[in-house]
């Protein structure tokens, strides 16, 4: 379960056998009303594994996961519903996504920014497309553990991972796309992010 504005990393290392990923993004009201619910469950800040699935929880996981992908099998209150009981049964495991306000404004600030990922974006222009002054701006953001340069950058790397990986598009070139004018700068910042460098990605590939 993905909601939205989490950002985290995901690596692929499987090890003899193959590897799948299964996301749901539960919409807004839906992780709401859970979030209100389950008022005494703390709202996690990050992406966490949970070792121990019961049985249920993923069969709950699977009926949600049909729901979304046959659209024309499930009614759109059906599918709600079926969300909404990963969500619970999450809450249950003290895994509950928040109903923060501030949640939205890192969603909005990523769409500005993806918008025009090249542009040297400050945060008093970000700001002023939200309408609040910078200071709130950087206020709200701090009450998540973020601030503005940690959210551009990555927004940067994401972009820069998925070039890599789809493109051929020089390294060089990818740099730039991505808002860095020094491609040395744009390597570096990579290496520190994700522990090698674009150009690793681009052997792999």
């Amino acid at each position: 379960m993905v909601p939205t504005a989490l950002a985290f990393d995901l690596m692929n290392t499987p090890i003899g056998g193959q590897f799948i990923t299964t996301m749901i993004n539960p919409a807004q009201y839906i992780i709401d009303t859970v979030a209100e619910d389950f008022g005494d469950v703390p709202g996690i800040r990050d992406a966490q594994p949970i070792r121990d699935i019961e049985p249920d929880l993923l069969s709950s996981f699977d009926r949600a996961v049909f729901s979304q992908l046959e659209h024309s099998q499930v009614p759109q209150k059906v599918a709600e519903n079926r969300v909404q009981e990963v969500l619970i049964w999450l809450a249950h495991k003290g895994y509950k996504f928040g109903n923060d306000r501030n949640a939205n404004l890192t969603q909005r600030v990523r769409t500005i920014v993806c918008q025009d990922l090249g542009r040297a974006w400050k945060a008093r222009e970000v700001a002023d497309l939200v309408a609040m002054s910078e200071a709130t701006l950087r206020r709200r953001l701090a009450q998540q553990g973020l601030s503005f340069q940690q959210v551009l950058i990555d927004i940067r790397m994401t972009r820069a991972v998925a070039l890599l990986q789809v493109t051929d598009l020089a390294i060089g070139q990818i740099a730039i796309n991505v808002g860095y004018d020094s491609p040395s700068r744009f390597a570096a910042r990579f290496k520190t992010r994700f522990g090698f460098p674009p150009s690793a990605v681009r052997a792999d590939n």
